[in-house]
């Protein structure tokens, strides 16, 4: 019979050479451990390594492991790892914000103020350590049904930069852009972008 210390060593162990592993940017909560312990025991073991000062918590749940940084003095993993913890606990599909996806699709130069996605459940302000926080607005059954899609992309900066802006340069540089995957995506998802942007959609996945 393995004896309780034994087992918590040895539950400690592989959690920590996962964290490890993964490097200074990777944000976790108890869920990413769900193959190697109960949640109660992989609760005690994050518990006894947050005493220690091994890791740090962020928010409720969620935990970074803290590193001295030599201009910013103490950091963490940062807002988009924790983000990415929350997305894989919280089993969440996200829509990049209108202003997010333009700027990256270089449709503006834009940068948003606040991060931002669209999901499928309730809003709510996440915050990821210091400051920083990420919004999650939710979204229609329709715009969701993009979401991790080309589409949903495109149609977020479609409709940011609003429909009086899109000019045929604009349009030409993304479709130089698209491959055939991408282009046959657009067509499937024609249906669920807002009937002035269907035009603009067909153009981008015509072949030429």
């Amino acid at each position: 019979m393995i004896k309780q210390g034994n087992h918590h060593g040895s539950l400690q162990d592989k959690l920590l050479r996962r964290i490890r592993a993964k490097g200074a940017s990777w944000a976790f909560t108890p869920s990413d451990f769900a193959d190697v312990g109960d949640p109660r025991s992989v609760g005690m073991v994050l518990t006894r390594l947050l005493r220690r000062g091994l890791i740090q918590r962020v928010r409720r749940g969620v935990y970074e492991v803290p590193r001295d940084h030599p201009l910013l003095g103490r950091v963490g993993a940062g807002p988009d790892a924790i983000t990415d913890a929350i997305v894989r606990r919280d089993a969440l599909k996200l829509l990049p914000s209108g202003a997010h996806a333009a700027n990256a699709l270089g449709l503006s130069t834009q940068v948003a103020a606040k991060t931002a996605y669209g999901i499928a459940g309730r809003s709510r302000v996440q915050l990821t350590g210091g400051r920083a926080e990420v919004i999650f607005r939710r979204r229609s059954p329709k715009a969701m049904a993009l979401a991790g899609r080309a589409s949903g992309w495109l149609a977020e900066a479609l409709r940011n930069i609003g429909r009086q802006h899109i000019t045929s340069d604009r349009l030409h540089g993304l479709k130089a852009s698209l491959g055939p995957k991408q282009r046959r995506e657009l067509l499937a998802d024609i249906r669920y972008v807002p009937a002035w942007m269907r035009p603009f959609i067909l153009e981008l996945a015509r072949n030429e």
